[in-house]
Order: structure tokens, then sequence, then C-alpha cells
């Protein structure tokens, strides 16, 4: 029995590698289309992992196989922009419009245009994402639109966006944390700690996140909670570790 399981390993080793090399076929041509797709898997891989040099080296190779990779071309759009090339992203993104607009797109080219301080369009490419409301991310592409807004100064209209994505997903994590600093920043501190509370129970809050559960228990004069907060925050972020006192006199 032993034998025949290394056989199955070499096999399957086999198969990957062929896989990977592109899915050579009679011959020795490579499908180009299969070999792209294999590397921008690949590459996406290495982009969920944070790891954008490989996940870049990846992209270009599957482009080098097939320029119209959507994948490939979509992959490089957020790679570029991650790596602070923003012409390049840019082209990548409308090169990836060209090829096949649809929602998750739209959500993700309003996204980079949002940080680039493009509201206006920005928004543009949020509602058409959310214009299709079978579209798995339309929750998310409202809390993303309620986002932009509230960056670019204007809490009333970013509001009713972080309210009509938690009318589609009442645990959109974005909306609830955003609604969360926004009532922090109205001054209604009750609202806000509830908001983040529902946000907590949906998903492991990030360091910043519990600064502001931190600040919004310390104006309820909670201390203990306040504490609690303080103390994930310095388990996850050590090297911005900070006290309750140290809390109590940064800026708000």
């Amino acid at each position: 029995m032993k034998p025949a399981r290394s056989a199955g390993r070499a096999l399957l080793c086999t198969c990957v590698m062929i896989a990977l090399a592109g899915c050579a076929g009679r011959g020795d041509m490579v499908d180009g289309p299969r070999a792209a797709e294999a590397n921008a898997s690949l590459g996406a891989d290495f982009l969920r992992k944070n790891d954008n040099e490989q996940a870049l080296s990846r992209f270009k190779r599957a482009l080098d196989y097939d320029s119209d990779n959507l994948s490939a071309n979509w992959g490089m759009a957020i790679v570029s922009d991650r790596l602070g090339e923003t012409d390049d992203a840019r082209g990548y993104y409308r090169k990836t419009l060209d090829l096949q607009p649809g929602p998750a797109i739209y959500n993700s080219y309003g996204v980079f245009l949002c940080r680039q301080g493009e509201v206006d369009p920005a928004l543009k490419y949020f509602k058409r994402a959310a214009d299709n409301p079978r579209y798995a991310g339309y929750a998310d592409a409202l809390a993303n639109a309620g986002l932009c807004l509230h960056r670019a100064g204007q809490p009333g209209a970013a509001e009713q966006y972080y309210r009509d994505a938690l009318a589609a997903n009442d645990s959109q994590m974005t909306a609830l944390v955003e609604m969360a600093r926004l009532q922090y920043e109205q001054g209604d501190y009750l609202r806000a700690r509830a908001f983040l509370e529902r946000a907590d129970s949906v998903n492991t809050l990030e360091a910043e996140q519990l600064l502001l559960g931190a600040r919004i228990e310390l104006v309820l004069n909670d201390r203990a909670t306040a504490s609690a907060y303080l103390e994930r925050h310095n388990v996850i972020a050590p090297s911005a570790s900070l006290s309750l006192s140290q809390l109590e006199q940064s800026p708000r």
C-alpha cells in the first residue's frame, strides 16, 4: 500500500507543477489563458497575505501569458495602489473596467478614487455597485460611500449611507464602527457605545477601534470598561501601548 500512496503523491505533485507551468499540452505549446489564470490565482493568494512583492511578480507573469486576463489586471490595480504607484493603479483599473465592468470592480475602484480625494467620482462608482441588490457586496459599497463622505467632512450624508448599509446587512462592520465614531463625534455617547458593542460582537476590533471604545467609555465614566478596551489595544499594538491616564490627556 505504501508504494501506491507514494505514487499518488508523486502524481499529484506532477499535476500541480504542470498547472503552475501553464498546463502544457501536446508538444511544448503553453496554454496562455490557463497559465495566466494559474499565476493570477497565486497572485491573489499573496495579495490576501499582504505579500505585495510576490503578488506583483505573479500578476506580471500572468499578464505575460495573457494581457487581457481580468484577475491579473485587477490584481495589478490593487497591488500598484498598495505600493504607491497611483498612476499605474489607475491605468490597471481602467483596463479592468474595459474588460468586464461589474459591481465588485466598481466598488474597488471607488475605494481607490476616494483615497485620492476624488469624492464625487468615487460616489458614482459606489452607486453603480449598489445599483445591483444581488451583488454580495451591496452593503459594503454603501458603507464605503458613507466612509468616503465622512472623511470628506460630510457627516450627514455619510450617516444616511451607513444606515442604508445596515438596513441591507445589520452586521456590516464598517457601518457599525463608523456609526459609533459618528455618534461619538456628535456627542451621543450612549448610541456610540451601542454601535461599537454591536461591532465588537460581529468581529474582532482593530487597535484604533479599541481606542475609540476606550474613549467612549471614559466619557461615560466607565473606567473599568475603558481599561478593558485599552488592555486589548495594548496586546495587539504593543508598540503603541497607552495607559488610561495617557489616553485621557491625548486629543480626541
